[in-house]
């Protein structure tokens, strides 16, 4: 009987954080984004059909499990496109961009919306125009998240 060839050492985990290709940041926020405008359809889609309370605390949970990990791909972004501007080309880097700049976007009304919904205690006709309002401004940064996806999936249509 032969002996076993020995196997190459594992790498183990370090401190030491390997850098992102600017690629691999992208699509991972690409996908990140899919996922958070994908759920909150699903929100709505339920939502208008009608649902018991809990299903419907249920989905927001889920919702923003998907809130948390756009925030965490917008970061990895960041990260990565500091360390990695200029490497690709033009069309990319717009593309990427732009989804970056959405995500931020949404991610700021839709914490704005939270805070203010927590804010809002003595519930007047002033704080409802407000939170209606902030509302409004949410749906349209999901919107212009939407459009961004669509532009980066035009440019990258092999990712998914």
């Amino acid at each position: 009987m032969t002996p076993a060839k020995p196997s190459a050492p594992r790498s183990t985990s370090s401190d030491v954080s390997i850098p992102v290709p600017l690629s691999d940041a992208a699509d991972a926020l690409f996908r990140s984004a899919i996922e958070a405008c994908r759920q909150h359809e699903r929100v709505a889609r339920v939502s208008d059909r009608g649902c018991s309370e809990d299903e419907l605390r249920e989905l927001a949970e889920v919702c923003e499990i998907g809130h948390r990990h756009l925030a965490a791909r917008t970061d990895a972004w960041e990260k990565a496109a500091g360390e990695g501007q200029g490497k690709n080309d033009a069309g990319f880097w717009h593309a990427a961009n732009t989804l970056w700049h959405a995500s931020r976007e949404y991610a700021r009304r839709h914490h704005s919306c939270d805070a203010l919904n927590t804010k809002t205690r003595n519930r007047s006709t002033d704080a409802f125009g407000a939170l209606t309002m902030e509302y409004e401004l949410e749906a349209s940064a999901l919107l212009a998240l939407s459009h961004a996806v669509s532009g980066y999936r035009k440019l990258r249509s092999d990712v998914e």
